[in-house]
């Protein structure tokens, strides 16, 4: 409910609150209102953007490294035993749902594309009533919309996910693409490809000055 009540307040106020609660927030950062912070520990840098109307709560740790940005309508809920860590430069678009009972970490420069993805770190099966385990997902990738990551599941450096795939394991591959249900390798990418040729990824909200650090 303080959350809910802070996130009412001016950007202002609304980051002060949060700093006197213990929050680290850095620099030319921006919290919309109605966006709803509710973690134990809470961690921005420098330039990010978390935009109006989103909800991140019963998290143990929030981070979000430089650079990075949340547009609005997204959905984080953990279990209060999970985490969502968002590295530098990397964004998340809108209308996208996490279940965070476990960590979720999205490695720089990497863009959850679109709408509409699932993140799952909780599952239930006939031999497993609580499956918990982590969704890694590594520098450099673009998951395509309405995509689907289970328990466990992740993509490795370089990776574009097709949309609608489903991602049912850890892809130790590198510079690929993956798609279908369940997700499988699909062609081959190159390190040259002009995606992965840039120094950073870039967002509207960075300052002119910026160097992506």
């Amino acid at each position: 409910m303080t959350a809910i009540l802070i996130s009412m307040f001016p950007r202002s106020i609304h980051i002060y609150f949060l700093r006197k609660q213990g929050a680290k927030i850095g620099k030319n950062s921006y919290i919309g209102f109605l966006a709803v912070l509710d973690s134990k520990n809470i961690e921005i840098g420098d330039n990010v953007q978390i935009a109006s109307f989103n909800l991140l709560h019963r998290l143990v740790s929030l981070r979000m490294e430089n650079g990075s940005r949340m547009n609005g309508f997204n959905w984080v809920t953990g279990a209060k035993t999970g985490s969502l860590s968002i590295g530098k430069n990397s964004a998340v678009t809108r209308l996208h749902f996490f279940e965070a009972s476990g960590d979720i970490t999205i490695g720089e420069n990497s863009i959850i594309a679109g709408r509409n993805s699932h993140f799952f770190t909780h599952g239930i099966s006939a031999t497993n009533l609580e499956d918990v385990r982590p969704i890694t997902i590594g520098p450099w990738c673009y998951i395509g919309s309405s995509s689907r990551f289970t328990p466990g599941s992740g993509v490795s450096r370089g990776t574009f996910v097709g949309m609608g795939a489903v991602v049912t394991k850890n892809h130790s591959d590198q510079f690929v693409l993956i798609a279908g249900n369940p997700a499988v390798v699909r062609k081959e990418l190159s390190q040259k490809d002009i995606y992965f040729s840039r120094s950073y990824l870039p967002h509207d909200h960075h300052p002119e000055d910026y160097n992506g650090l």
